[in-house]
């Protein structure tokens, strides 16, 4: 790890360039990332070569400070090679949006380096009790992505008072900070033994009497220290998700197009694309795809002109973010069921792609940002009802 902010820029385009030239070597190793449940280190450091966990990254800091549809494209092109490849760099790439909330000097002890991966679940699993300059935390996390490789870990906290008693936010809720501390001060468990995504390491994770200095701590409801169109959204670091399901469900279709143009069907003794049926599927999935990576698109591109100008989100804009969400997640799981089906027996053996990407499709599809509670939220807020609470910044 680098003692010192790194100073050789890279901009958008050049990493790009430089993660596709990773994509065939990451289609090769699907099988040994998901019997490793994590990422390779090898590829971990070819990936930080690469630029891709550096994407938030400010420009004050040497950074490119991608664009919101840009980081979409890029976590897109790297899960159509590997969904949970994919997965990590989606999470891995937060650090620039979470050093948004803290003092620059706090940032830079915390980062000092463009291409530190972060990792953690900033909902609360723990208490931080607070003490002389900061807070004594404890606790235990879920779904520590790329906890394995990770340099930087955050946790979410109920903030407890002098008193012992939870202390309560301006809604009346208990208090919610999110503290970050080096990954060696925190305990990585082994427990990432799932349905889908199975590289992406996942584990828990978990510390006792932790002290975090204050200046490591943030809630999402306090403003950004920094300008810039891409730190005016506190939920900004969750709009790349997106890009994993979107770049999924494109990995399957080609997979089944792949197939179909020498699989000879029986009893029929036909080939597989000669057939309507397999026609008629394809082209439905290409449509179902096709329509969620334009509403993804869409939506993100009129967000970014919107922060960009300086002008407010609309409460329709806001929707719209909610549901193209939940929209690709939902999708990407449907396409790779129907692909699955389609492919017959030959997708049925854990050494089929087939198999892995709709495994992770399921999982993926799970995840809170996607789930009923956002999908709710979205549409009370269509209905003009406002959302409340220490995560309302996600909707």
């Amino acid at each position: 790890m680098s003692s010192t902010v790194t100073t050789v820029g890279l901009e958008s385009a050049d990493i790009f360039t430089r993660a596709g030239a990773l994509l065939e070597e990451i289609r090769s190793r699907g099988d040994e990332i998901a019997a490793l449940r994590r990422l390779p280190r090898d590829l971990v450091a070819s990936l930080k070569r690469a630029g891709v966990f550096r994407i938030s990254m400010p420009r004050a800091w040497g950074g490119p400070e991608m664009s919101l549809p840009d980081q979409i494209r890029l976590v897109e092109m790297l899960s159509a090679a590997d969904p949970s490849v994919g997965w990590c760099v989606m999470i891995g790439s937060d650090s620039g949006f979470y050093s948004a909330f803290f003092d620059d000097d706090a940032a830079r002890g915390l980062w000092p380096d463009l291409d530190m991966v972060t990792a953690g679940w900033i909902f609360p699993g723990g208490q931080a009790t607070r003490v002389d300059g900061g807070y004594s935390v404890s606790g235990r996390w879920s779904f520590g992505s790329g906890s394995n490789h990770a340099d930087v870990m955050l946790g979410g906290c109920l903030v407890i008072g002098v008193d012992g008693a939870p202390e309560m936010d301006a809604d009346g809720l208990p208090s919610v900070r999110i503290m970050g501390a080096p990954a060696a001060d925190w305990n990585v468990g082994d427990t990432w033994y799932t349905t889908g995504l199975a590289g992406s390491g996942s584990n828990d994770y978990s510390c006792t009497d932790l002290f975090v200095p204050e200046s490591r701590s943030f809630a999402l409801s306090e403003p950004v220290r920094r300008s810039g169109p891409l730190y005016v959204l506190p939920g900004a670091f969750i709009t790349n998700i997106d890009g994993v399901a979107l770049g999924l469900a494109r990995r399957a279709i080609d997979e089944v197009i792949a197939i179909a143009q020498t699989k000879v069907l029986m009893p029929q003794f036909v080939t597989m694309r000669d057939v309507p049926r397999v026609c008629e599927a394809i082209a439905d999935a290409e449509a179902r795809l096709r329509s969620a990576r334009a509403y993804t698109y869409t939506t993100i591109e009129q967000v970014w002109e919107a922060v960009s100008a300086g002008e407010p989100l609309t409460d329709s804009l806001r929707t719209d973010m909610v549901l193209c969400r939940s929209n690709a997640l939902r999708m990407a799981r449907e396409v790779a069921v129907q692909m699955v089906q389609l492919a017959g027996t030959q997708a049925i053996y854990a050494t089929s792609v087939l198999d892995r990407l709709v495994r992770d499709a399921i999982t993926i599809d799970q995840h809170v940002v996607a789930g009923p509670a956002m999908h709710e939220a979205a549409g009370a807020l269509a209905l003009g009802i406002q959302p409340s609470g220490p995560f309302a910044t996600l909707i």
